[in-house]
C-alpha cells in the first residue's frame, strides 16, 4: 500500500517523534528549519502525511511543538528543498486521507480580513523622525511608551527592528500581535522572528488575529492546547479554514 513502511521500519507515530526530538536537539532558526525541511523532502508525500499527521497529534509535548515550528517555517518559505510537485502531492495525500489538518499546512489563503491604511495614522511624537532613526530607536531604545509608539505605528520594517530589541517583554510581544488593525506583513514579522514565534501566548495572540495571514495562522494551530483549539474554532472572526481545522486537531487528541 503506497505509504505503508516497509518491514521493520517504524511506524508514523515512532517516526514523528523521532523527528521531534532530532529537531529539537538543533538551534532554533535556519539550522532547525534546514534539517525539517530535508526530512520531509526525504518522506513519499503519502509517508510524509502520516508523519505530519502523527506530528500533529503529538504536538502537546515541547519537542513535537518545537518540531512543528520548524515544518511550518520550511513550509512558508519552501525552496528548492520541497518543490512544488512535493507540495502538491502531499495535499493531494492529505485530502484523499481526510487529513485536513496536513492539507493545512501546505495551503496559502490569504487573510480573512484586508488591511486598510488609516486616514489619519500620524503620531506627532515620531512624524519628524526618519525611517533610519525610527529603526536605530526600535532597536536600542529603553523607553516603553517610545516602544509603544513605534509598535503603534506598526511599519513593518520598523517592527522587525523592534523585534531584536533586548528590552521586549512576551506581553509586549503579545500586544503587538494582537492589535487590530494590523498589517499582515508586521505579523509575519513576528512569526519570523526566531526570539518569539515559538512562545505558545503569541503564537495564540497572532492565531486569533483576523489580518493575519491565513498560511500563518494554520501553520501556527497544532502549537496550540485543545483549549485553544475549541475557543479558535467558535470564533466566528476567523478565518473558516482555521476554525474547521482548529476542531478537527482538538477532536484528533481527544
Amino acid at each position: 500500500m503506497t505509504g505503508a513502511p516497509a518491514r521493520g521500519a517504524p511506524g508514523p507515530a515512532a517516526e514523528a517523534l523521532a523527528l521531534a526530538r532530532r529537531l529539537a536537539a538543533l538551534e532554533e532558526g535556519a539550522i532547525r528549519c534546514g534539517a525539517a525541511a530535508r526530512a520531509l523532502a526525504a518522506l513519499e508525500p503519502e509517508r510524509a502525511v502520516l508523519v505530519l499527521g502523527a506530528l500533529v497529534r503529538a504536538s502537546g509535548g515541547a519537542e513535537a511543538r518545537l518540531a512543528l515550528a520548524a515544518v511550518g517555517q520550511a513550509l512558508v518559505a519552501p525552496g528548492d528543498d520541497l518543490p512544488y510537485p512535493w507540495l502538491a502531492g502531499v495535499y493531494a495525500a492529505a485530502s484523499a486521507r481526510g487529513a485536513p489538518e496536513v492539507a493545512a499546512l501546505v495551503v496559502a489563503p490569504p487573510p480573512h480580513r484586508a488591511y486598510v491604511e488609516p486616514r489619519d495614522k500620524t503620531d506627532g511624537h515620531l512624524a519628524h523622525l526618519t525611517l533610519g532613526h525610527k529603526k536605530a530607536m526600535a532597536r536600542a531604545q529603553r523607553d516603553p511608551d517610545l516602544l509603544a509608539r513605534l509598535a503603534a505605528e506598526g511599519d513593518p520594517v520598523v517592527v522587525r527592528e523592534l523585534l531584536r530589541n533586548a528590552q521586549l517583554t512576551e506581553p509586549f510581544v503579545v500586544r503587538i500581535a494582537s492589535r487590530r488593525p494590523c498589517r499582515p506583513a508586521t505579523l509575519r514579522c513576528i512569526f519570523e522572528t526566531r526570539r518569539w514565534r515559538t512562545r505558545p501566548a503569541i503564537a495564540r495572540a497572532l492565531v486569533r488575529n483576523p489580518y493575519v495571514e491565513t498560511e500563518l495562522a494554520l501553520k501556527l494551530l497544532a502549537a496550540l492546547g485543545a483549549a485553544d483549539l475549541r475557543d479558535i474554532s467558535r470564533d466566528g472572526v476567523l478565518h473558516p479554514l482555521v476554525r474547521a481545522v482548529a476542531a478537527r486537531i482538538a477532536a484528533e487528541r481527544s
